[in-house]
């Protein structure tokens, strides 16, 4: 008569080496996948800025060779464009430029999915809209995307500041291929300058895998750059239309609003703060 053959499963030590491979393969791909997943949505959103830059340019031919201002007027007469105050800004006016109003929201932002009728505010939050909001059928304008403010002044013309400003035209730009126009941001507030990299820290947006920002430039190019890359070597920054040439020259003169004295350099102590790392 034939015996049975003993069947023998795997052994506890066995188990535990398994899940251990398992453990440590894990721990060795998951981050691989997070960064190619962020390296995919950064793609996404350098693809919503050329279609951003394609919008400034049909514009520009449009009217007369001008670019949009960063806010066409404010209800209030205000600046900002904060709660309550209705304002009429560069993405309404390119908006009829897009294929669709959520070519303007980053997909890599963790505050770009706006809630209809939520307004904005000052700090970033999730849901609250950008300014202009008010004005789109839709009720809602993503946040991730803000206009230069050192090259177009952000103050409206119905304002005391603003009354004498004008639109800033093509003519006026002497290096187009490397001044930016539109840069990634947190907060609804629709124009951006170079001092936010040391003042408002918590509103640049940085895409995690490398820490790289996108930014459409006034020729509607769109690339990756590091953001104090964009400011130094100061005399060759991409925020002023002709930079200063003096290599001692510590101040950015910018259109209205715009104009300060700037960090030394990378290594100033003002870029050190945790939130100004976090973009580094």
């Amino acid at each position: 008569m034939r015996q049975r053959k003993q069947e023998h499963g795997f052994t506890l030590i066995e188990l535990l080496v398994v899940i251990a491979i398992i453990a440590i393969l894990a721990a060795i791909l998951f981050p691989v996948f997070a960064q190619a997943r962020d390296r995919a949505r950064a793609s996404a959103c350098i693809s919503n800025e050329r279609q951003i830059g394609s919008a400034l340019m049909m514009y520009v031919q449009d009217y007369d060779e001008a670019f949009p201002r960063v806010t066409f007027f404010s209800k209030s007469g205000g600046n900002w464009g904060f709660a309550g105050d209705m304002t009429y800004t560069w993405k309404n006016a390119i908006r009829p430029y897009l294929k669709s109003l959520d070519v303007l929201a980053c997909p890599s932002n963790p505050y770009s999915r706006t809630i209809p009728g939520m307004p904005n505010s000052d700090a970033p939050t999730p849901g609250k809209n950008a300014a202009g909001w008010e004005l789109e059928p839709e009720q809602r304008m993503p946040i991730s995307y803000s206009m230069s403010s050192c090259t177009s002044s952000w103050y409206p013309p119905n304002t005391a500041l603003g009354k004498n400003t004008v639109p800033l035209r093509m003519a006026e730009i002497v290096r187009p291929a490397d001044t930016l126009v539109i840069a990634e941001n947190q907060t609804g507030y629709n124009d951006m300058h170079a001092a936010w990299l040391w003042d408002i820290c918590e509103g640049v947006f940085a895409h995690p895998a490398g820490k790289m920002g996108n930014f459409v430039f006034y020729d509607g190019h769109a690339k990756a750059k590091k953001w104090l890359r964009t400011l130094y070597p100061l005399n060759e920054n991409n925020w002023e239309l002709s930079p200063n040439p003096d290599p001692n020259n510590h101040r950015i003169n910018g259109a209205p609003g715009c104009n300060y004295v700037v960090p030394p350099g990378p290594e100033a102590a003002k870029f050190q703060t945790p939130l100004c790392k976090e973009y580094q």
